[in-house]
């Protein structure tokens, strides 16, 4: 059954936000979530809008973060002293998202979508080719339009939802330019239809996302990307495509050791082949390596102090693309995207070596010499707020001693990353991108996710960085603007 809030009307707020009316903005807002309506769908829904006007990308995967961290808030517990509706806790969260939006939202309403005829995979019979290499010829040509036409084609087809993932995702699978941001774009993309249930936004979600996938001569690959092509091409001795039928429980421990090889100075070719080793011989997941590899990003960020938010958010880019290679692991199974995995690795061993450069010493980064309070008791709410409150105040070290002792007494993890997250929300979005909202999703995500066959696995460095994305981030009024 189609959520309630896709039919809930919009246009009283969206007016407010196209005059930048603050005032009828928090109101219009507060209203929609006083009539207790999901914000996440509500998100999507505006999200999709600013699609339309958003040709940069960064706006509308921020809006995608928010409305995955406020499905996080749903397991927030209710406050015990007051009846306010439950979903009115997501307000900073969606008010970020508005503000984010509004520039966008403005540019798309002077936006005429032309859909292209859609290319349908009979149209590829006669020059016996595949769906997957024509989409490959587009991405390699640089020709957003082919692409987007392929995917209109398989969506015109009455195509599952996840065929329209798996080429997208095996588009980008072998490629490595802007960052790794065509990758991020397309899995968190797809979230933001996941918000909306897919359907009718199909369409406008896959034109603003076709001018992303292709290579650009503007934006070249990383030199190491050659590597891994040339590694991936021997199938004879590289192919990941028997995991498929193995029968045997996946033995992820097997992954851990790959960790140490990515933090060092082991060749790409050589990273490769512990990937494929912990996969093939090891039998891990590539699910679970994935997320050793995430683990992996997540530590080079530790190197960079408190004192260099800048470093701090480039490095994040590491985390950022490999929490989106795991995430496509938990959308689709099929072999064409497992080479996901090597671009990955890779990736983040690169990473490591330039940010070991810059940064001699791996200095876990400052916290705040006092605390403000002692933790919030035992209660889960009792402690998130205390926790929302040490965030705010910018106390790190009160705020990982409440996190950690609320998570040591067996609460929710998601009702805890989503409370990071109303913080985070009071960041400023045109000083940092959104990144502040998009790390605090992507470490809440690995965190949550983490292999459960691993648990004795330290992982707590993904709070650490969520709690210091929220925390040191540029505010504006905001916070004020709610009180």
């Amino acid at each position: 059954m189609a959520a309630v809030e896709l039919r809930v009307d919009l246009s009283t707020l969206i007016d407010a936000v196209v005059t930048g009316d603050e005032t009828r903005i928090i109101s219009s807002a507060r209203s929609l979530l006083e009539q207790e309506r999901n914000a996440d769908v509500l998100l999507g829904r505006i999200g999709m809008m600013a699609t339309k006007g958003d040709p940069e990308g960064h706006v509308s995967i921020t809006i995608a973060a928010a409305a995955m961290l406020a499905r996080f808030l749903r397991a927030r517990p209710a406050p015990l002293d007051t009846e306010v509706p439950p979903q009115i806790r997501a307000l900073p969260l969606f008010m970020r998202a508005l503000i984010t939006a509004a520039p966008a939202i403005r540019n798309g309403r002077n936006v005429s979508y032309e859909k292209p005829q859609p290319l349908f995979p009979s149209a590829f019979l006669d020059q016996n080719k595949s769906v997957n290499q024509v989409m490959n010829e587009a991405i390699q040509q640089n020709d957003a339009q082919l692409a987007e036409r392929i995917l209109l084609g398989l969506y015109g087809t009455g195509a599952d939802y996840r065929t329209l993932q798996v080429r997208a995702y095996e588009a980008v699978s072998t490629t490595f330019a802007n960052g790794g941001h065509p990758l991020m774009y397309t899995a968190r993309g797809f979230q933001l239809l996941d918000a909306v249930e897919w359907g009718e936004y199909v369409p406008e979600l896959l034109h603003w996302l076709a001018p992303h996938l292709p290579l650009q001569p503007n934006k070249p690959e990383a030199a190491w990307m050659q590597t891994v092509r040339e590694f991936i091409a021997d199938t004879q001795k590289h192919s990941l495509a028997s995991v498929r039928t193995r029968l045997s429980a996946p033995k992820n421990a097997n992954a851990l050791p790959l960790q140490q090889v990515l933090l060092s100075n082991a060749e790409t070719a050589e990273v490769c082949q512990n990937v494929y080793d912990a996969i093939i011989p090891g039998q891990a997941s590539p699910r679970a390596v994935a997320s050793v590899i995430a683990l992996a990003a997540a530590e080079i960020i530790q190197k960079v102090g408190d004192e260099d938010r800048d470093l701090f958010i480039r490095v994040s880019h590491g985390l950022l693309f490999a929490s989106a290679v795991r995430n496509v692991f938990s959308q689709v199974q099929d072999e064409e995207v497992y080479n996901m995995v090597f671009t990955s690795a890779a990736y983040i061993n690169a990473l490591y070596k330039e940010v070991t450069e810059q940064v001699q010493e791996a200095a876990r980064p400052a916290v705040a010499a006092t605390t403000t309070a002692t933790g919030g008791g035992l209660i889960a709410i009792s402690q998130l707020e205390t926790l929302e409150a040490q965030l705010k105040e910018k106390d790190l070290r009160g705020a990982l001693h409440t996190a950690q002792r609320y998570l040591n007494l067996g609460h929710d993890a998601r009702a805890l990353f989503g409370t990071i997250s109303l913080v985070a929300a009071l960041n400023d979005t045109t000083l940092d991108q959104g990144h502040s909202l998009q790390i605090v999703q992507a470490a809440g995500e690995e965190f949550i996710n983490w292999p459960k066959d691993l648990v004795g696995t330290k992982i707590d460095s993904y709070l650490h960085i969520a709690l210091r994305a929220a925390a040191l981030g540029k505010r504006d009024s905001l916070a004020s603007q709610l009180a």
